[in-house]
């Protein structure tokens, strides 16, 4: 650990320690999110959870008085939104299946007027029918829709891109021109390979498009200007995303993510005539994890690159969103500040910012007097004050790999034989922790817990040979280097040896049982959620093995070795295990489907191990209602208690 990080640690004692917090602090959903003020700067336009669904509210930007609030009967809600002029919004229909607690989506699309006026269904297999039964009924598209452009100096239409619905995952694209008053479409061109991703250059005209085919093979293609033919302009075989086209820097030139045989991603400026790179930025530890583009989404000017506290990388420094950026991170200390949205004219901005303690804070900037207007916290009841830090860490891993993380430690306490909780994080593979609040570490660092989360090899961000690292070693390689992390803490004195747990969701609740296999001595308990734990069951149950393509990524991530399979699969080891253990799942989870938790309990059950179930009925791959989120947390601190003693 660098003296620093170390040093950091040691000093959170300095806040005097307070009595733990009710848990609905933690589990309660936001109250306030994706804050958009209009093009013209006069409206502002804010989600928010009513009754259990998200609704939309228009609020005049002078008075703050609401002018309308989008709200759907019946199974919709409010999912995405998009400002597409002065006065009318997009939005994204999500609904609710009777069964299913988290709302699903089918690329449809409503738009409506800052007064409530014009509303209709304007794009989906039910474009024109009735939210409410006023409304006649326009064309439908029977396909999944997505914003491909939002064609600012055109004021009645945006691209959107319409993938026919298919279970076998290999449909391609149509681009449509949509009219957001009508609902109306025409044709303005195709996608040459399935899943095509489109990409506009400064003048809205799609010139790049990217897929992948049911082989798993990403393409790329490429056209000089509107109405070309498409040509191939890059292939891999693995489809990982080797090289990516982010945007336009000018008419022949494009930015471009690529790893070009180099550790991590960098961005470079393609010539698209001559076909020079020129290198703009490369971190030495992690690829790039966030873009900001302009207003009209068509110019790149930052990336944020994180290999440990999140930083900015200004791509264009003449662009003056890198100005006000700039700014904004001189005027909001301790906090990652982001340009949420922008004026068409760049006069007045929405900023959010964030920290491992502060949940999130919406601002109003204002370029005319230079003034930072607070709006709306996204968890207002959240007093940072109490909240716990979160330090990065990096240890060297058994074959002397270096590997990176995040602690957790309770505010107040003394960093020293602290319980602790290991948590690693779900994927594995494109997935990390990243430095910022979360509610879940929040909740057990109130309780005096420890929060270890590891970036094991296999996670996504590292570069592409870190990630595959993790290929085929999931209940090995990667578990190593969760348990070396967990002993590396324990070596620097912050954690009780005899007080550690680990808990994960997903291949987190996989890792939770697998590393507990492996070192059966070093944790007190165990606790699996919504995760999978045997290993050949993945190519016979859930959404993944619905297409060839989600066949392909089991076979490259996880191999076909029955005899490794099932090697690495908990549910055939359980009679190495020490840990009591907490099951907790979704009756109806398509991810991880509960046959997973079910073996595992008939498994433990059979050599009578220590074992404590929970199934929530109507949820998936994570618990979305918050009464339920509330019961699972509170069966989840009950059982830490008991085996961590606190």
């Amino acid at each position: 650990m660098k003296p620093w990080m170390l040093l950091a640690l040691m000093l959170v004692s300095a806040v005097g320690w307070s009595a733990p917090q009710e848990i609905e602090t933690f589990s309660r959903n936001s109250q306030f999110q994706g804050v958009k003020i209009s093009p013209d700067g006069g409206h502002l336009a804010v989600l928010m959870p009513v009754e259990g669904k998200n609704v939309l509210a228009i609020l005049d930007a002078k008075t703050m008085q609401t002018t309308y609030v989008a709200r759907f009967p019946g199974n919709k809600q409010v999912g995405d939104y998009h400002w597409v002029n002065d006065e009318r919004v997009i939005i994204e229909l999500q609904f609710f299946k009777g069964w299913f607690a988290q709302p699903m989506s089918a690329g449809e699309w409503y738009a409506v007027n800052v007064d409530g006026s014009r509303a209709r269904n304007v794009f989906g297999y039910q474009a024109g029918g009735s939210t409410g039964s006023r409304i006649s009924r326009a064309q439908s598209t029977y396909g999944y829709g997505t914003i491909v452009d939002l064609l600012p100096d055109d004021k009645k239409h945006i691209l959107i891109s319409s993938t026919p619905f298919s279970r076998s995952g290999d449909t391609k694209p149509q681009l449509l021109k949509l009219n957001v008053y009508t609902g109306k479409t025409r044709k303005a061109g195709y996608s040459p390979v399935a899943r095509g991703q489109f990409l506009t250059d400064h003048n809205g005209d799609p010139r790049f498009v990217t897929g992948v085919t049911s082989r798993g093979v990403l393409q790329i293609f490429y056209r000089k200007k509107a109405g070309d033919d498409w040509a191939l302009f890059y292939e891999n075989e693995n489809a990982s995303l080797e090289l990516s086209p982010l945007a336009f820097a000018s008419d022949s030139e494009v930015y471009i993510e690529a790893a070009d045989d180099a550790p991590t991603n960098g961005v470079f400026k393609l010539d698209l005539e001559s076909g020079e790179r020129t290198l703009v930025y490369r971190d030495k530890v992690a690829d790039p994890s966030h873009y900001w583009f302009s207003a009209d989404g068509r110019h790149l000017y930052a990336l944020e690159v994180a290999p440990d506290y999140p930083e900015y990388v200004f791509v264009d420094k003449a662009r003056p969103e890198s100005a006000l950026l700039k700014g904004l991170l001189g005027a909001l200390p301790g906090n990652q500040v982001r340009i949420a949205s922008q004026t068409e004219d760049g006069s007045k901005a929405v900023v959010f910012a964030f920290s491992d303690r502060n949940p999130g804070t919406y601002y109003l900037y204002d370029e005319a007097d230079g003034s930072l207007q607070v709006l709306l916290q996204t968890r207002p009841w959240v007093d940072a004050e109490k909240s716990a830090e979160m330090t990065p860490i990096e240890f060297t891993a058994r074959d002397g790999t270096l590997i990176r993380g995040y602690l957790t430690l309770p505010a107040g306490r003394e960093a020293k034989n602290l319980p602790m909780v290991v948590n690693p994080h779900g994927g594995p593979h494109g997935v990390r922790d990243w430095w910022g609040y979360n509610a879940e570490a929040q909740l057990l660092a109130d309780r005096g817990i420890a929060v270890l989360q590891v970036n094991f090899r296999g996670s996504g961000g590292y570069g592409s040979a870190f990630q595959s690292a993790g290929y085929k070693r999931w209940g090995s390689d990667i578990q190593y280097d969760i348990i070396d992390a967990t002993r590396y803490v324990i070596d620097q004195g912050i954690a009780d040896k005899s007080r550690v747990c680990i808990y994960g969701a997903s291949f987190g609740g996989y890792s939770a049982l697998q590393s507990a296999i492996i070192e059966p001595d070093m944790f007190a308990c165990s606790v699996g959620f919504v995760g999978i734990y045997d290993l050949p069951l993945m190519f016979e149950e859930g959404d993944t093995t619905e297409t060839e393509y989600g066949l392909r990524i089991l076979d490259k991530y996880l191999g076909n070795d029955e005899a490794q399979l099932k090697a690495f699969s908990p549910v055939y080891h359980v009679d190495k295990l020490k840990a009591p253990v907490l099951l907790i799942h979704g009756e109806e989870d398509e991810r991880a489907p509960i046959e997973h938790a079910e073996r595992l309990k008939a498994a433990l059950e059979a050599k009578q191990h220590s074992l404590q179930w929970v199934v929530m009925d109507k949820e998936g791959h994570g618990f979305y209602n918050e009464d339920n989120r509330t019961e699972m947390y509170e069966t989840l601190l009950g059982f830490l208690e008991t085996h961590l003693k606190l």
